[in-house]
């Protein structure tokens, strides 16, 4: 690598260490089952939520399981099982689209990385109604709160 090159990154590098403490990062909370994921819904007055998955993921007994959870507690479930390998655009705004009009409050990201993913970026896009996702490109572009988002991986990825 070029030395200069090597010497801004090294700089770079330094201040966002120096700026961390200062950035508004919300810690996960991590859940042990998804038999608390009503609860956790029910207690922040969420009344329906989009899961995000594949097709084939939706077929699985953990989002039939899930589901029926949700169900049970009188919680709205919209899925959206369009997600492809490598999530596009398209995917993103087909499902953002499909959360604004079923009035969902949260996300679930059920599956691998590109479920995932696809549900920040959908988080995103909620968040920051007026900027696309290429506007979104590169660090500190998203300021606003997203709305709530578990995910659930299913494989050892790095997207998990």
């Amino acid at each position: 690598m070029n030395p200069l090159k090597k010497i801004y990154c090294r700089i770079f590098q330094s201040a966002f260490r120096l700026a961390m403490p200062f950035l508004p990062y919300r810690e996960p909370d991590i859940l042990n089952s998804i038999h608390e994921i009503p609860a956790l819904f029910s207690k922040q007055g969420i009344t329906s939520v989009l899961l995000v998955t594949s097709k084939t993921v939706c077929k699985s007994n953990g989002v039939t399981n899930l589901k029926k959870h949700l169900a049970d507690t009188n919680i709205k479930c919209i899925v959206y099982n369009e997600t492809c390998p490598n999530p596009t655009v398209n995917n993103v705004e087909a499902a953002r689209t499909l959360y604004v009009k079923e009035n969902c409050e949260a996300l679930i990201a059920f599956g691998g990385g590109s479920s995932i993913d696809c549900a920040k970026a959908i988080g995103a896009r909620i968040a920051s109604p007026n900027k696309t996702v290429n506007q979104m490109k590169g660090l500190l572009k998203v300021t606003r709160k997203l709305p709530i988002l578990i995910a659930i991986p299913t494989t050892a990825g790095t997207g998990s």
